[in-house]
């Protein structure tokens, strides 16, 4: 079976065009519009919408989505890890002032 540029090629390099322009642009929903586009590709493919292009752009975001659903999980890295680090600074413990175990005798 030969190479189909548009469908084979074009579709991983959307979804990588996707995977850079959000994680730069729109940080905070990153995780989210990969989950969005691999949905949209598997149902796409599933309900027989946009063709070959639309089903490829779903199995080559699934390797990405799976990558954040385990960092989700796992707690590392991403959305979780930010929430976490937020949590974990406030209430933020007391400062120590200058000479403060100074006793004078």
């Amino acid at each position: 079976m030969a190479i189909r540029v548009v469908s084979d090629v074009g579709a991983p390099l959307a979804v990588t065009a996707i995977n850079i322009v959000s994680r730069v642009s729109i940080p905070e929903y990153h995780d989210w519009l990969i989950y969005a586009t691999t949905i949209a590709g598997y149902v796409g493919g599933w309900m027989g919408w946009g063709g070959d292009f639309l089903k490829q752009m779903g199995v080559s975001s699934l390797p990405l989505t799976a990558d954040k659903i385990y960092e989700r999980v796992r707690g590392g890295a991403g959305a979780s890890r930010r929430l976490a680090f937020k949590a974990s600074r406030y209430p933020a413990p007391a400062v120590k002032t200058p000479y403060e175990g100074v006793k004078l005798v």
